[in-house]
Formats: structure tokens, sequence, C-alpha cells
């Protein structure tokens, strides 16, 4: 169980997160890779990437409110993506990136992971406009035959917000994630640090 600011969260990079970002070669030689992979386009503004993490938990339980998501145990793999640049004015064309990652090293046969993507918006009149992260074609492939164990769909993603968010601005659609701050004029949306968590349904590696 880790410790989490004053009430509920705080960004994760300052959570008591386990960072597993190295490359444990000897073990991943002994089992068939698993990749997470996913489009992912990153627009406007000027936070870009700089509060966003991809996690992995092992003791999930499931339900995307405060209480579970504090009991778990997160790592932090977001080192693992080479993340795409942000996209601002005449760039703005909405490309999509793949990305992709091994998390075998993590995972045992038979037991249960979940993925959860987070956002951490700071207050932007002092650190600049939010931007919209968009997450396509996730899905997690086992072996060099590439067997699907989840897609987007599978993943039964579930969304949890902390702040002053205006409505719908995180959401998830049949085919994509969205997240996002808040826009407009109004101060108190634009000062107000908002998280999202989009948090998938806990599953269990097939042989």
């Amino acid at each position: 169980m880790f410790v989490v600011g004053s009430m509920l969260f705080t960004p994760a990079h300052s959570l008591d997160l386990i960072n597993n970002s190295s490359d444990p070669k000897e073990e991943q030689s002994q089992k068939e890779p698993v990749l997470i992979s996913f489009t992912m386009n990153v627009k406007g503004g000027t936070q870009a990437t700089s509060g966003f993490h991809v996690l992995l938990s092992k003791d999930f339980k499931g339900g995307a409110t405060a209480k579970n998501i504090n009991r778990a145990k997160w790592i932090d793999i977001t080192d693992r993506f080479t993340l795409p640049k942000l996209e601002t004015g005449d760039e703005e064309k909405s490309t999509f990136t793949k990305v992709s990652a091994d998390i075998s090293d993590l995972l045992s046969s038979g037991g249960t992971y979940t993925i959860a993507f987070q956002q951490v918006v700071k207050d932007q009149t002092v650190h600049g406009a939010q931007s919209q992260i968009r997450i396509r074609n996730f899905e997690i492939v086992k072996g060099e035959a590439g067997k699907t164990l989840v897609d987007h769909t599978k993943a039964e993603w579930e969304l949890f917000t902390k702040g002053k968010f205006r409505p719908n601005r995180p959401n998830i659609s049949t085919s994509q994630i969205v997240l996002r701050g808040n826009h407009g004029k109004t101060l108190d949306y634009l000062q107000a640090e908002t998280e999202a968590w989009v948090v998938s349904k806990p599953q269990t590696l097939e042989d």
C-alpha cells in the first residue's frame, strides 16, 4: 500500500511507486514476450506528456474508486515506451504513433495484472495549457505468433477523476481513450489541478 498526498492522489512520479523500467535480460530470455501496444496522439497546449503515466498493478482488485486505487501497488512503466511528441500550431495533424513495450518480466503465468493510464494536469495559469492525449488500438499480445490477450473492448476500462473537471473532459468511448484537462477562460477551472485514471479490469495471464 502506498502513501498518497493529503487526500487521495498526487502525481504518479511523487507516489511511492515501484520503478521497473530496467531490462532484466536473463529473466526475459526465459519467457515469451508480452507486448503492450497502442497508438497515441498528443495535441495542443504545452504540458504535453509531463503528467502522463502508464502503470501496472499485480494486486488491484477491480473497481476504479479512490479506495481501490489507493490500496493497490502500482509500477510505473512509462519509461518503457517512446511517447510521441506534442503536436502544436501548424503541426497539429492528429497523427497517431504506435508505441509498444515488453512487460513479460513483470508477469507470471496465471497471475493477475491491471493496466492504467494516468494524466495529471497542473494549474494552467502557471504551467501552461493542458494537452489532449488520445489512445487507440490498445492491445496486449503474447509470443512470437502475437496471440491477443487483451484489446480495447476486453480491457473494460473504467474512469476515475479527481479535481474540478468540466463535463466530459477525460472520457472513454468504444474506440479510444481521451485524457485532457479543462479548457475555456474560467479561472476556477484553469487553476484547478486535475487527475484522471483510466483503469482496466484485472486480467489473468494465460499460458
